[in-house]
């Protein structure tokens, strides 16, 4: 792996089979960062020290990768674009997947879709006698309906249904054996699995979508550090609250570029806990970190399952950073082979200067 020399918090993992989970962690949520508004220049990024082993992903860490005064240009006009409620949030993760309130509010939709079919006694008093007792009768309803009078729903209430379906099926991953294994990752409680998961404190933070200008502008960042042509899969803004953190999850993309705009006062740390020597990263306004999640250097179309990592809960203040998930374009001139390596790939500035 190349890791980032940075004396990183060392933690033992209680749960030893966790390599062996790779499928689970692909159903598991997904995630990624970024911000909003004017324009910025920006500065050309450091690279720390690196070592190499071949055995384990590619984490770079790039400190001061914007200065002091475009890290705080972003975050005013992040403060800005909140109050005169420009931000908008992104439909793009399931980012209230444990949220109480989520489930009232579906709840409301499911009844509110089958009530005609209720009205018309199109549906069976087995299932009927049970609304309001079982938590999930709503729902067992909503599929009867669509398999049974399917005709007489709406496109639009058939996809919110499907939708519902989806979410708490994540949630029911999330709660087998293998799912909370990966969630006590993210439990900040140095790999012990004595701690029982309280999934309705889960709290994710907040996403928004990041407007085309700065993304414009942090996307000139790529070619600074990657040669070929990389496509931007997704870019995102996300701010943490006190209390909120984000759970292990192997991002759906070649390479990740996560830029801190804010430090929180306590935690927030990011962390990658399958590695032979699990690194906890600080995340420091300015900062950033690229690291690589797929083998598609090698030809090989899967993921890098030690790749997992999670954000730690912040504990005091609030953290806002930006993520940009981005794909080497299939058809890059950087060639793949069974004995490619993501270093490959980074520019020879980088390498001269850094390794």
């Amino acid at each position: 792996m190349v890791m980032i020399i940075c004396q990183p918090t060392t933690w033992s993992i209680g749960t030893t089979n966790l390599f062996h989970h790779s499928c689970m962690i692909y159903l598991l949520l997904m995630t990624s960062y970024l911000l909003c508004a004017n324009s910025f220049s920006l500065t050309f990024p450091k690279v720390h020290q690196l070592k190499t082993n071949a055995d384990e992903p590619i984490i770079l860490s790039l400190p001061d990768i914007l200065s002091t005064d475009e890290t705080s240009r972003m975050i005013t006009a992040i403060e800005s674009s909140a109050q005169n409620d420009d931000l908008v949030s992104t439909n793009s993760y399931q980012e209230d997947i444990f949220s109480r309130d989520k489930w009232e509010e579906e709840e409301i939709i499911l009844k509110d879709i089958i009530r005609p079919l209720l009205d018309e006694q199109l549906i069976p008093w087995e299932y009927a006698e049970k609304l309001g007792i079982d938590q999930d009768a709503a729902l067992r309803v909503f599929v009867y309906a669509v398999t049974k009078y399917q005709e007489k729903l709406s496109e639009d209430e058939i996809i919110l249904g499907a939708n519902i379906i989806q979410r708490r099926q994540a949630i029911e991953r999330w709660k087998s054996e293998d799912g909370q294994a990966i969630m006590q990752l993210s439990l900040d409680n140095n790999g012990s699995e004595s701690e029982q998961v309280d999934w309705d404190s889960i709290s994710l933070g907040k996403r928004y979508e990041l407007p085309p200008i700065i993304l414009k502008e942090l996307e000139e960042l790529v070619p600074r550090l990657l040669k070929g042509s990389w496509i931007t899969r997704d870019a995102t803004l996300v701010k943490y609250s006190e209390g909120d953190s984000q759970v292990a999850h192997v991002d759906p993309c070649d390479a990740t570029l996560l830029i801190c705009l804010k430090s929180c006062d306590n935690g927030g740390d990011t962390c990658f806990p399958l590695l032979e020597q699990p690194l906890r990263l600080e995340n420091r306004e300015g900062s950033g970190i690229l690291f690589f999640s797929s083998n598609k250097i090698k030809g090989d179309s899967s993921g890098n399952t030690l790749s997992l990592h999670h954000g730690g809960k912040v504990a005091k203040g609030e953290k806002v950073v930006v993520q940009l998930m981005l794909d080497l374009d299939d058809n890059n001139d950087e060639k793949m082979s069974a004995t490619g390596t993501w270093l490959d790939v980074l520019c020879e500035s980088t390498l001269d200067k850094h390794l």
